[in-house]
């Protein structure tokens, strides 16, 4: 009888748990669907918003109209249709990439202060942009902003190139690798001061727009490629959840599950800033983002990064969403996204770092 009781204890303490696995999932899934209607909300929400006064309601209507094929006024499906919308969806795609990036630095290098702009990929950006504002020079044969464009991309890829190439030839620790992306921030940071300094003063204003993070840049011509390549290399992250989830638990427990932690780090720390340039080439440096979005969602859905990619994306395309309706109505003419990311953002920050229990990342 007292086998029978034992085993019975066994059983029920197993349901119990079942049943305790199963609500913290469902509410995990609970807060990523929350931040997916809030996303839905904020899309529309920001098509009322801008230079150009219109309603609301006559927004939404406008944004129908021309799904229907039934427009009723050019200018008002101008504004909403060619100027609104795809810089909501811009805001979308940089919400989404700059926060799942976020989720990978943290996660490979267990370091809460780790994202896109430490590895030096928005200070590449950055100089890119301003060889073609300021010296007119473009590594690629495209004309117009395609130009500031297609050198802000590739110039973006050289911290992590150098990062990547050092790691190939000599095994560099999360920490070494950390310290090599802000050397080369810094030094990318200067050359662009020096370039600056001999700007006009209307080159000055454009290159100073770039860094600060401006959604006003976006067109219908850039959505398909932001949309393509957040969308392929955000799946392929998630993908790798698992093998994230292992580098989570350090390099030791990483080689004694079957995995090469240097291998994953190299890897999806590529995909990480490819991520991330394929966004910063068109708006410039939006920050906190990958800070913020990833701490926010590991508090509620934990670090399983099969829930934390996810929720971290939602939260970060919400966010960002959000932050540009509130760029567009701040001051006579509205301000960059960036701006108004680092002034939310920020304080968010370190409210959650007071906050979050010392061993989250011990």
């Amino acid at each position: 009888m007292a086998e029978q009781a034992h085993g019975g204890d066994i059983l029920n303490g197993k349901a119990e748990a079942r049943h305790a696995y199963k609500s913290a999932n469902r509410r995990k899934i609970l807060f990523i669907l929350l931040f997916c209607a809030v996303i839905v909300g904020s899309f529309f929400l920001t098509l009322g918003f801008g230079v150009y006064h219109i309603s609301l309601f006559d927004s939404w209507a406008t944004f129908i109209n021309h799904l229907t094929g039934n427009i009723q006024d050019a200018d008002a499906d101008y504004y909403i249709w060619d100027v609104r919308t795809p810089r909501a969806i811009g805001a979308l795609c940089v919400g989404i990439s700059l926060a799942v990036a976020g989720v990978v630095m943290q996660n490979n290098f267990r370091n809460p202060l780790a994202d896109p702009y430490t590895m030096g990929i928005s200070s590449g950006a950055f100089l890119g942009a301003c060889v073609y504002i300021i010296a007119g020079v473009t590594i690629l044969p495209l004309g117009g902003l395609s130009g500031g464009v297609g050198n802000a991309f590739l110039f973006s890829l050289i911290p992590a190139g150098i990062i990547v190439l050092v790691s190939y030839f000599r095994k560099m620790t999360p920490t070494a690798m950390i310290l090599t992306g802000i050397a080369i921030m810094f030094l990318f940071s200067s050359i662009c001061q020096i370039l600056m300094i001999t700007a006009s003063s209307e080159t000055m204003a454009s290159a100073y727009e770039w860094r600060v993070g401006s959604l006003s840049r976006m067109r219908w011509d850039y959505v398909p490629v932001m949309i393509g390549v957040s969308s392929v290399l955000v799946v392929v992250i998630w993908f790798l959840s698992d093998k994230l989830n292992v580098m989570y638990a350090g390099d030791r427990a990483a080689q004694s599950l079957g995995e090469k932690p240097s291998l994953v780090r190299i890897l999806t720390l590529v995909l990480a800033s490819l991520l991330t340039a394929s966004v910063v080439a068109y708006t410039g440096t939006i920050g906190f983002i990958g800070l913020v979005g990833p701490h926010v969602a590991r508090i509620f859905v934990g670090s399983n990064n099969r829930y934390l990619i996810p929720a971290s994306a939602a939260f970060g395309a919400a966010f960002v969403l959000l932050a540009d309706s509130l760029a567009k109505v701040s001051g006579i003419n509205g301000l960059p996204v960036g701006v108004i990311c680092s002034m939310v953002g920020g304080p968010l920050f370190i409210i959650i770092l007071i906050r979050q229990r010392k061993s989250a990342w011990a």
